[in-house]
């Protein structure tokens, strides 16, 4: 489990100028699932508070989507976008992931394979948010400097397969 909180104070225009406050959460958990089954969940959950007309840092709103976020979608992708189409940010946030894993054989304890199904985005409000869906199977090997993770993901708003790879466990 993993959370922050910290307050700011922007100095954009003067009707813009204000106090701001950002918290977030990060929940992990893993289980065993009989003998050879294994499961993860997460969730994470975030939101900027202020009054509706201050500006807050760009690097400071939520964006979603990725190996850790995701999966299906590009690196922080996912959230209100600007009149070019990139990822804005937004002031509210939840992304959320379930995946079962298992080693493919007895012989071979350090290969697994894995399937998963994630959902989350980022928006302006919590009134506006709408998750997008992202699901698919993945390859996981415990090598000697480190976990390494493939996974094959559709996301189902872009309607395309996206590969992810990523090394290592976020915590």
């Amino acid at each position: 489990m993993t959370a922050d909180a910290s307050v700011g104070h922007t100095f954009h225009t003067e009707a813009d100028s204000d106090w701001f406050s950002r918290a977030t959460g990060r929940l992990t958990g893993y289980w065993q699932m009989g003998e050879l089954w294994y499961g993860q969940g997460r969730i994470q959950l975030g939101q900027v508070f202020s009054r509706p007309n201050v500006s807050v840092p760009f690097t400071l709103l939520f964006r979603a989507g990725g190996d850790e976020s995701v999966r299906g979608y590009a690196y922080q992708s996912l959230g209100p976008t600007d009149s070019s189409g990139t990822a804005a940010g937004g002031r509210v946030l939840a992304t959320g992931s379930l995946e079962l894993a298992r080693p493919f054989s007895a012989q071979t304890p350090s290969l697994w394979g894995a399937a998963f199904i994630d959902a989350g985005n980022a928006t302006a409000r919590w009134n506006h948010f709408q998750p997008a869906i992202g699901w698919g199977v993945g390859l996981r090997w415990r090598s000697p400097v480190g976990p390494l993770r493939i996974d094959l993901a559709y996301g189902e708003q872009v309607r395309r397969v996206r590969l992810h790879f990523s090394v290592g466990i976020t915590f």
